[in-house]
């Protein structure tokens, strides 16, 4: 078992997947202890609540006894114990290629925001108001909100977006798309070199929008939660 952030980080350096997703999940100062073998990584962390959390990585890694548990997809586990949660994969991308893209319009309505991701992305992880979010991009039509997404800085300094949200009536126009590229355009204006994100799994046309605009598929896991007791 492995007690250093930063030997783990050394470790990694020539495996870049494990490495950008274990700088993305595992801030430094969350940071319990990591396993890593030839080819698989586990790691576990301590979140604010004091609950614990660990990936496993790989195609047989050692798993932790952590309250929620994320594993590369296929990795079984006991599921007396959890419960699955959620299929769901990871990308990445770097802001660089962007550089020709118009910036996006920076949002400031927030309740106009609010009452698109209640009525069209009600599951959305982030919503205005959070202090994890560095802006809000807008696509707008004829003044109405049509298009909104956040980027967002996480616990670890990992730069991600969330939430990205399209009105029902404009989906299939490729409003996403052009909303990202646009966000990106101005992260790079930032100086934010790169930009993650995560979709879930079953939602195969954000995925093709998002692979479209040039992120690559880092990971693809599974989530589980400790069942209770």
């Amino acid at each position: 078992m492995i007690k250093s952030h930063q030997k783990v980080l050394d470790l990694l350096v020539d495996r870049p997947e494990q490495l950008e997703t274990f700088t993305t999940y595992s801030p430094a100062h969350r940071f319990i202890e990591a396993n890593v073998g030839s080819a698989n990584l586990s790691f576990l962390i301590k979140e604010e609540d004091g609950s614990t959390f660990s990936m496993a990585l790989g195609q047989s890694p050692f798993i932790y006894s952590s309250d929620r548990i994320a594993t590369s997809r296929g990795i079984e586990i006991d599921l007396q114990d959890y419960e699955h949660r959620a299929d769901w994969d990871f990308y990445s991308i770097d802001t660089a290629n962007f550089r020709g893209s118009s910036p996006a319009q920076i949002s400031t309505g927030a309740d106009e925001i609010k009452a698109l991701l209640e009525e069209h992305a009600p599951n959305s992880s982030v919503w205005p108001g959070n202090s994890e979010v560095i802006f809000w991009g807008e696509i707008r039509e004829e003044g109405k909100l049509v298009a909104t997404g956040a980027l967002v800085k996480w616990r670890t300094g990992e730069v991600m977006f969330a939430s990205i949200a399209t009105h029902l009536s404009y989906r299939g126009r490729g409003l996403a798309q052009s909303l990202v590229s646009q966000m990106l355009r101005s992260a790079l204006e930032l100086e934010i070199a790169h930009v993650g994100l995560g979709v879930f799994a079953d939602n195969s046309t954000a995925k093709r929008a998002y692979e479209k605009v040039g992120f690559k598929l880092i990971g693809e896991f599974s989530s589980y939660q400790r069942k209770s007791s």
